[in-house]
């Protein structure tokens, strides 16, 4: 019997992910880290960063393409304020200027050579979290190639539509406040439908898809969690590194004065690193309370 068959994490619940597995917090830090540097997700992550690269503009193609047809107005420009909200300027700028070109070139054959890019480059980059994440439960034997690309392939769309769904919530979601407001006079509805609420609606797109990534990517048995600690981790992180960041990169770096031209493509560079970071972390550690929960069990037992 191989490895990753002997890796059954299956059949711990849900109640035992959120105790930790038994571990105390700063255990859980502590072996977190150890286990980030121990397997080497820090390699993972620059990985990560390369193949998003080539995943990012043909998901850009693809988004603004579908955008496009639908008889939603107001679609791409919620996208951009979203943008420049969470974004440095360097960063929004560059694709600013993305979503311009290719909105003024949308064509049949641009978004369907969007697509097999993005499904190219979404299949090399699940690959690569598949390769992380498997470091963290110390799997020998992968899923065979064919088998994780077609995952890594479905994944990939997943996520786009994912992202189409959170874009159109963000637009339609005032025009369907304002129609209840005006047929419901309720204080609940102005906190329900209030702005914060729908980006809160809309980070909980990527904490969905954060847990499926964490289910589905591992080659080993998994239960299914709509929320983890890891997947918890990685947007809370996530939004703290994307504000943070800004204020850095906008505040105190100089990146243009350092790299010239390049300067925009570096910020991306680094963000989209520190990105494949927290993802490989959250992964990390979920695969520590996996463990300690398993361990508990067999000591039990």
């Amino acid at each position: 019997m191989n490895k990753s068959e002997q890796l059954d994490l299956s059949k711990i619940g849900f109640l035992a992910m959120w105790k930790l597995g038994g571990l105390t917090p700063w255990d859980l830090v502590r072996r977190a880290f150890i286990g980030y540097n121990q397997h080497r997700l820090s390699a993972q992550s620059a990985q990560f960063a390369y193949y998003a690269i080539f995943t990012l503009f043909p998901l850009l193609m693809v988004l603004i393409g579908i955008v496009a047809q639908l008889p939603i107005e107001g679609l791409i420009r919620s996208m951009e304020n979203a943008l420049n909200m969470g974004l440095p300027h360097d960063l929004s700028q560059i694709l600013f200027d993305q979503i311009a070109d290719i909105q003024n070139k949308t064509t049949f054959s641009l978004i369907m050579g969007g697509v097999v890019l993005l499904s190219w480059g979404g299949m090399r980059l699940f690959l690569t979290m598949g390769k992380g994440l498997d470091a963290v439960f110390e799997v020998d034997h992968r899923r065979k190639l064919l088998k994780a690309g077609g995952l890594s392939l479905l994944l990939t769309f997943f996520v786009l539509f994912l992202l189409l769904l959170a874009m159109i919530l963000l637009v339609v979601g005032p025009a369907i406040a304002r129609l209840l407001l005006s047929n419901f006079e309720a204080p609940w509805l102005h906190v329900l439908l209030s702005s914060g609420t729908r980006w809160s609606v809309a980070c909980g797109f990527m904490l969905i898809s954060t847990s499926v990534i964490y289910w589905a990517v591992p080659s080993v048995k998994l239960p299914w969690n709509i929320i983890t600690p890891g997947s918890l981790f990685v947007v809370v992180s996530w939004v703290v590194m994307l504000l943070g960041f800004r204020e850095y990169v906008e505040n105190f770096a100089h990146y243009n004065e350092t790299y010239g031209t390049l300067g925009g493509f570096i910020v991306l560079l680094v963000w989209l690193y520190m990105t494949g970071a927290i993802l490989m972390m959250g992964g990390e550690i979920n695969g520590v309370i996996y463990r300690a929960a398993k361990e508990k069990s067999a000591a039990i037992s």
